[in-house]
């Protein structure tokens, strides 16, 4: 039935014609029968209504729901497009506490219209070990446990099989038929209380009206960096090898992630499986719509950004690799110009793959009020801190000329106001000029991420003051003098604070403790409500370091309430 659109109906019924007498001169011939005589007995034809359909029209016409197909004595309900489920697997791994999501992909079906009947096995337990069985094929008695699109078994769950049914449905129909998937392990016992089970004590509600978001920025770390030998033995030595495995930190992370209620989500290190086959289909039930953009240089990792559609609509997207736009985006000509002057610099620049995801949003429940979303994560090198800056110069002049189009209507006339880079230090860039500034869209700035930047570093200077001096110290802490940038100052306008201020750390390895990641709002339109406390070193210790079992990554959660200056 994988026939065109376009196709004439007389053609799919000849087809179907020549397919049904082939199959009954098969028949025939393996029952040792004569050959078939009757010619009509594989002839189609399309009804509607008890009316011979036209077999002049299309395919696309022709065929629709309520159409029934004869061929020979034998009558067939035709539907169109049933939503079908095409795979349905559950993970490897199930553990008391922890959401358990089935790995589901869908033929014209949508997850939030499926229908999900969840079941546990009864016949298990250490007092019936002899009625155990070998695998969940044995098992003979089921009791309904759920019936949404994630479980979270319990602690009475350990040690059983899990079973799923589910009918796939759209928003105009259900289907007839169903699929089953076991699980093949049973349900493990989990490590037991989380950190962020703590933290999410401050957010068991959504923010309650448009006035007030929350905000959430993430470094979860992707598994492309924490399943090699250098990570288990060298990085992370006292995590245990499973607990690194991202079936395993998967189900942390589908539980700490939504724990939080926010409306607004960034996480860095998102790898791109992860994104498509656990994170996004998880949230989009959940309410969010999802956008990711990996790295460049086909790395398998990247930026996501979540929102809540009920808070946020999507207007554009503006995403760029760094290193393209400094070559190629007029915005960025002053300062690839000043950086030209040193080769060495310029080449190590460009080999940096770093990107920035930017997403313009429109506020719902305001007339003209919009959200820039800035995600990105930064070159990691410690004595490397000139790179981080340059890039952010560069992210900057990006955020800067794309709110100026917006507000411009969408048409690039000039009005560009880009970071400014001069050797002469005491210029600074003109004030935004506010006239007729109720009339045009009002779009606040949100840039989260990993900045890989202590407070103290020129980098937090820069977006907090709007300027660095060509003198400041970290244009000359590389070891390579020949990316010395000596004559080089950077200033900005956009008037941007650290929403959660400059906690300890946000990064707690065995090699490293400080604060690398930064939610920065804009003043001018924002201000914070509330910060979510992070956990205490108290709270971290046991486990020595992060990530650990009850903790998916080496970074923590960043979580603030913001709320619109009105």
């Amino acid at each position: 039935m994988q026939r065109s659109k376009s196709e004439i109906l007389s053609k799919a019924l000849a087809r179907i014609e020549l397919s049904s007498k082939k199959k009954a001169k098969k028949a025939k011939k393996n029952a040792d029968c004569h050959e078939a005589g009757d010619t009509e007995e594989g002839m189609a034809s399309l009804w509607f209504n008890g009316e011979l359909v036209a077999t002049s029209l299309t395919n696309e016409a022709a065929w629709k729901d309520g159409v029934t197909l004869k061929i020979g004595s034998e009558t067939f309900s035709v539907e169109l497009n049933p939503p079908t489920i095409k795979s349905l697997l559950l993970p490897d791994n199930i553990m008391s506490g922890f959401p358990v999501m089935p790995s589901l992909q869908l033929e014209f079906g949508e997850k939030q219209f499926c229908n999900y009947i969840w079941y546990k096995s009864t016949n298990h337990g250490d007092e019936q070990a002899s009625s155990v069985p070998a695998s969940a094929k044995e098992v003979l008695n089921w009791e309904a446990v759920g019936n949404e699109f994630l479980y979270t078994p319990s602690l009475l769950d350990v040690g059983c099989y899990l079973k799923l049914i589910c009918t796939p449905g759209n928003a105009r129909k259900a289907s007839e038929v169903t699929s089953e998937m076991t699980s093949s392990v049973r349900v493990a016992a989990g490590p037991g209380d989380c950190p962020f089970d703590a933290r999410h004590l401050y957010t068991k509600k959504q923010t309650a009206d448009f006035s007030t978001f929350r905000v959430m920025s993430y470094n979860i770390l992707a598994d492309t960096y924490s399943k090699d030998e250098f990570a288990q033995k060298v990085l992370y030595p006292y995590c245990p090898p499973y607990a690194l495995d991202i079936s395993y930190r998967q189900q942390l992370l589908l539980k700490e992630i939504p724990g939080y209620n926010a409306d607004l989500i960034c996480l860095q290190e998102c790898g791109l499986r992860l994104f498509q086959f656990n994170l996004s289909p998880a949230l989009e039930t959940m309410g969010f719509e999802g956008l990711l953009r990996c790295k460049a240089g086909e790395v398998p990792e990247g930026e996501a950004t979540f929102f809540r559609k009920s808070k946020f609509a999507l207007i554009s997207q503006h995403d760029i690799v760094l290193n393209e736009a400094l070559l190629g985006d007029p915005a960025q000509e002053v300062v690839l110009d000043k950086i030209s002057a040193l080769p060495i610099l310029l080449e190590t620049l460009q080999k940096r793959n770093a990107i920035v995801q930017l997403s313009i949003l429109k506020v719902l429940g305001f007339e003209n009020q919009y959200l820039c979303v800035v995600n990105t994560h930064l070159y990691f090198k410690p004595t490397y801190p000139h790179i981080r800056m340059l890039q952010v110069a560069i992210i900057l002049n990006h955020v800067q000329k794309v709110i100026s189009q917006f507000c411009a209507g969408g048409v690039d006339d000039g009005v560009d106001i880009p970071v400014h880079v001069a050797a002469d230090t005491s210029h600074r860039s003109p004030q935004i000029v506010e006239d007729g500034m109720h009339s045009r869209p009002q779009v606040a700035v949100m840039f989260c991420g990993d900045f890989n930047s202590i407070p103290r570093n020129g980098l937090l200077e820069l977006l907090t003051t709007g300027h660095v001096d060509s003198v400041h110290r970290d244009w000359t802490v590389c070891e390579d003098k020949e990316q010395h940038c000596t004559t080089l100052s950077i200033s900005h306008d956009l008037n941007l604070f650290s929403a959660c201020g400059f906690p300890p750390f946000t990064n707690y390895t065995g090699g490293f403790k400080g604060t690398l990641d930064y939610i920065f709002a804009d003043k001018k339109y924002l201000e914070v409500e509330s910060v979510v406390p992070l956990p205490s070193e108290e709270d971290l210790s046991p486990h020595l370091a992060l990530p650990s079992v009850v903790m998916p990554s080496d970074h923590l959660a960043l979580v603030c309430d913001v709320k619109w200056k009105l």
